[in-house]
């Protein structure tokens, strides 16, 4: 039996009321289902709509599950709250220095559309994703769900560059999202299925590994996958594996340099510059960096509103150059959250890091000590996942629409897995 602290501020394992009808946690597996697999496919195919942007599939799916568990509390008049679906109290502190920001901002409109979107991933996907697990099976279809859609993107992204020499990334049309996207879920699905006994799920890791690494075309995605692999090397303990991992991680750099001159990597090679194409410059990136961290020490407690950092980020240059040659997505998350939402929301967001991150590694450690394959597997393809999360952070947000829903994703692995292993 796995001890593990289960409180209210410990992602309320112990405040159930009554447990969800089985056709209830049916519907949120379906939902949960949809809203995984066509995470990939983005915006995909109304990429320049602003409305389907908000009702792609992924969100609406969300939009759904919020609706049904509305009329499922009220049928139930109080003999169900769902308090165990909620997260942590550090994501409901982040969200209201995020709504008291907007008290600061230059465009409402603007703040609260980010807001929205925020609370939209950060609650109602969290609910969704938390109701859709609950056992040990189900947590296997939610890996087995987030694998099949890093597939369907890194195999259409490949097609794409490699097969018809477009500038596209899978269906997300951008190295940055695409980056952050696959350097959150790659490390996650290729930890899990390296850590299977069957060859060809290990088989199938490698090829998923070398495959994105080649297809990456940003900074953000070859440092969340290399940082992601080095920490599941450090951390397993099998030394075959350790060496077949780090075999398959250097295999695919490698490839990058020998497909230097291809057209296709031509984006990478670009990115991983320091300076501008005029070789002067330091690259707009850590200008833009600078920028920031030149706002938080002026703005340091309101910050420019969540969401709005564009508005303000502009005065703050100083003597340092703009060039306008930043790319759109290419933002550093950490840096965005201090500037839009000052220290505190900086503080809030930190310790939504340091939660997951304890619990997560906790459950690693608990596994060890009890010698259990299972729970070590998935333990550790959650921790994997989220330090590939943060990793990801530094080049392009997962706050970006479309994208959080993989760092909630990660979140809630984390918390269900805790809950699952920590009552047997």
């Amino acid at each position: 039996m796995i001890s593990i602290i289960s409180t209210y501020g410990q992602d309320n394992l112990t405040t159930v009321s009554q447990p969800m009808s089985k056709w209830l946690r049916l519907c949120a597996i379906a939902l949960t289902g949809v809203a995984i697999v066509s995470s990939a496919l983005h915006f995909w195919p109304f990429d320049s709509s602003k409305v389907w942007q908000m009702l792609c599939l992924p969100n609406s799916a969300v939009l759904a599950w919020i609706l049904i568990l509305t009329v499922y509390f009220i049928l139930k008049r109080g003999q169900w709250t769902g308090t165990s679906l909620l997260p942590h109290l550090s994501v409901f502190a982040y969200l209201a220095v995020n709504v008291l920001s907007v008290a600061f901002t230059a465009d409402l409109g603007r703040a609260i559309s980010f807001i929205g979107k925020l609370t939209l991933m950060l609650i109602g996907g969290y609910m969704l994703f938390s109701s859709a697990i609950s056992s040990i099976k189900s947590l296997c279809i939610v890996y087995g769900l987030a694998t099949t859609a890093i597939l369907i993107s890194v195999a259409y992204c490949l097609l794409a560059r490699f097969g018809f020499g477009t500038n596209n990334f899978g269906f997300f049309d951008n190295p940055y999202k695409y980056g952050t996207y696959t350097g959150t879920l790659v490390p996650l699905c290729t930890s899990y299925l390296f850590m299977s006994s069957r060859f060809s799920k290990r088989l199938l890791a490698a090829i998923l590994l070398i495959g994105t690494l080649i297809s990456s075309g940003s900074l953000g995605a070859v440092i969340a996958i290399t940082i992601g692999i080095a920490a599941f090397a450090v951390v397993i303990k099998r030394w075959f594996l350790r060496i077949c991992i780090i075999s398959c991680l250097l295999c695919g750099i490698g490839l990058i340099f020998l497909l230097d001159s291809n057209l296709a990597v031509v984006p990478l090679r670009d990115d991983i510059k320091l300076t501008e194409e005029d070789g002067i410059n330091l690259k707009q990136r850590y200008i833009e960096w600078q920028a920031e961290l030149n706002l938080l020490e002026e703005r340091t407690i309101t910050g420019t509103a969540a969401g709005c950092i564009n508005d303000y980020r502009s005065n703050f240059y100083y003597r340092l150059p703009k060039l306008n040659t930043l790319k759109a997505f290419d933002q550093n998350g950490w840096l965005a959250v201090s500037a839009e939402t000052g220290i505190l929301g900086l503080v809030c967001f930190c310790w939504i890091i340091v939660y997951y991150s304890k619990l997560a590694y906790s459950q690693i450690t608990t596994a060890n000590r009890i010698a259990s394959v299972k729970v070590n597997r998935i333990a550790v393809a959650n921790f994997i996942g989220f330090i590939a999360a943060c990793a990801a952070n530094l080049i392009s947000s997962v706050h970006y629409n479309g994208i959080l829903i993989v760092f909630v994703l990660i979140l809630v692995l984390i918390s269900r897995t805790n809950r699952i292993f920590g009552q047997k």
